[in-house]
């Protein structure tokens, strides 16, 4: 049984978030969520952005609180078994979660752009894809294309991957919506593959019972 409580806060959309809903929820953790009033409660964070992770006792007081979307994936991820021990094992996933991470980046950035360098955005958008689908699906197929990028059970990379590939099937409307096919994962049969194993997990029972009761997270703020 974990010896910590947590409160992770957060907007109410997929944002950044939702490979961390993933991952406490596989953990099978105590975790709530909190949705800060902004920008009213921006000065309390840490670096004064979200998200946030607190971390508690099971008295519920506060031991450490943690900022940076990655830092407090890999936290979760290693305390609860979905990142391995071994250093070469882990850098394989997390490689692979970098890229995913990377051609996120660069679509926030869009969104925030105008101009010249939202023309230069497009096309690094559609390299960076391009390249990561690639990747990507030889990385399943080596795995044998059971739906897991490592092994026969969920890990890091799984949840992170399902969480990528779900945001963009909804991105909203100042996505990249002339680019937003290549990443469209009812056309790679590996990564649909990828999306049924998770959504068949029995951990992850009570993300997909509340997200049916309230129906899906937009993906990001944007009008």
């Amino acid at each position: 049984m974990s010896q910590h409580r947590y409160v992770l806060r957060y907007f109410d959309i997929q944002g950044l978030c939702e490979t961390l809903r993933l991952l406490l929820t596989a953990s099978g953790v105590d975790w709530t969520e909190e949705h800060p009033e902004w920008p009213k409660e921006k000065t309390n964070q840490p670096m004064g952005h979200l998200p946030v992770l607190v971390v508690s006792n099971t008295d519920g007081k506060p031991e450490l609180v943690l900022s940076e979307t990655l830092v407090i994936e890999r936290y979760i991820a290693r305390e609860y078994g979905l990142l391995p021990a071994d250093n070469l094992a882990a850098a394989r996933q997390e490689q692979l979660r970098d890229q995913l991470h990377d051609v996120g980046s660069t679509h926030i950035e869009y969104m925030h752009s105008t101009g010249e360098r939202s023309a230069e955005l497009v096309t690094k958008f559609e390299q960076d894809a391009t390249c990561l689908v690639s990747m990507h699906v030889a990385a399943l197929r080596h795995n044998g294309n059971n739906g897991h990028y490592f092994g026969d059970a969920l890990s890091y990379v799984d949840l992170a991957a399902y969480a990528f590939f779900k945001f963009f099937s909804n991105a909203g409307p100042r996505s990249l919506k002339s680019k937003i096919g290549l990443l469209d994962y009812t056309r790679i049969p590996e990564v649909s593959k990828l999306m049924a194993a998770v959504e068949a997990s029995s951990l992850l029972e009570p993300y997909f019972t509340a997200e049916k009761v309230n129906g899906p997270r937009l993906a990001t703020r944007f009008k």
